[in-house]
């Protein structure tokens, strides 16, 4: 009996699990997609620059924020999700910059999320349109 003890106890020893795989490091989350004029890089002729376009997605936030707050004059944080924003030139005058957010409409914990479409006009340096859909 006592051999089989022993026998039966090596063999469960044998069948012990493989240890964990490492963990694997996870890719870095995507960030605002900036696209250049089409047959051209930053600059080119009919192009807008990087700080144009980023001047766009800075004036679009503010005026998607304002959009929020207009129709839900007491939201509590409105948060845009840099991750979902496209940045592209629209025209040879405007920049168009699509995205998604979320935001509490009435300082709750509920959050609503929202998309927006943007167009800017770069040579007034103003937001031309904001279409919000909740």
């Amino acid at each position: 009996m006592a051999s089989l003890g022993l026998a039966t106890v090596a063999l469960l020893a044998a069948c012990t699990t493989p240890p964990p795989a490492p963990p694997q490091r996870m890719p870095a989350p995507p960030t605002t997609t900036i696209t250049p004029a089409p047959g051209g890089a930053y600059g080119a002729a009919g192009g807008l620059s990087r700080s144009q376009m980023e001047a766009a997605g800075n004036a679009c936030e503010k005026a998607v924020t304002s959009a929020v707050k207009q129709r839900y004059p007491q939201p509590g944080s409105v948060m845009m999700m840099p991750d979902r924003e496209r940045i592209y030139q629209q025209s040879s005058t405007q920049t168009g910059v699509t995205g998604e957010g979320t935001f509490e409409p009435d300082a709750s914990d509920a959050a609503m999320a929202f998309r927006y479409t943007c167009l800017f006009n770069t040579r007034t340096s103003r937001v031309d349109d904001v279409q919000m859909r909740y």
